[in-house]
């Protein structure tokens, strides 16, 4: 059992007592001319900021579109996994890569091989550190890709497995039923990342981002959304 733990949920109540407007008490959601409307309107930034390639975390990011974007859609979230989980393997690959002048020498003096000449040991070379750099290309795609979408409309959901495994899920607003988050341990807790979960309605699946970076506010903030949800 992790010593620290610390998890929270928002339920969505929709008979809790919301405080309406006037125009909202007169014009009830069944009888509202917006009522097929399941644009959400947030409070923006008084100024976007564009997303790094090492951004986690983007609120109403600048220049991001959608290749399906749909008119009057606008991206609130965009959600990578915390950057200090690829510190293992950023650690790996600089330690193999540094250690690599001296590997040859030794595999030399303790295996049976034959003199190696200079051209022979600058292809052994290249190939070693390619192969590094492919590590590193495909963790670092892995990672980049894997990506999770929330707009005015949407959520949506990369989860990528493999180089050739991508899983996308997708739900409106108007099917989300719960979100919640948790966060257990000293290094999510440390450096605030953990899960969020989006429970959705009916054989829709259930939606989750991974290892997100402040996943209380992300939570909140989807909350937020569907309260605000026509």
């Amino acid at each position: 059992m992790p010593e620290n733990t610390l998890s929270g949920e928002f339920e969505i109540d929709e008979n809790s007592g919301l405080n309406k407007t006037t125009e909202e008490k007169n014009n009830p959601v069944g009888e509202s001319d917006n009522a097929e409307d399941t644009t959400v309107n947030l409070e923006k930034p008084s100024e976007k900021k564009g997303i790094h390639f090492y951004s986690s975390y983007g609120y109403f990011p600048k220049n991001v579109l959608l290749s399906d974007q749909e008119t009057g859609e606008e991206i609130v979230l965009v959600i990578r996994r915390r950057f200090v989980v690829n510190v293992p393997w950023i650690a790996t690959a600089i330690f193999f890569a540094l250690i690599g002048p001296f590997i040859f020498p030794l595999m030399a003096t303790f295996l049976p091989l034959q003199p190696i000449g200079p051209v022979q040991s600058f292809i052994i070379s290249a190939f070693y550190y390619l192969v590094i750099f492919g590590f590193v290309l495909t963790k670092f795609t892995l990672w980049y890709f894997h990506v999770s979408v929330v707009t005015n409309k949407r959520i949506i959901d990369v989860d990528i497995h493999g180089i050739l495994l991508k899983d996308v899920a997708e739900t409106r607003l108007n099917q989300v039923q719960d979100v919640n988050y948790k966060q257990i341990g000293f290094i999510p807790s440390l450096f605030n990342f953990g899960d969020v979960f989006i429970q959705t309605a009916g054989a829709n699946p259930n939606i989750e981002f991974d290892k997100a970076p402040e996943p209380a506010k992300i939570a909140r903030i989807i909350a937020d959304m569907i309260k605000k949800h026509p």
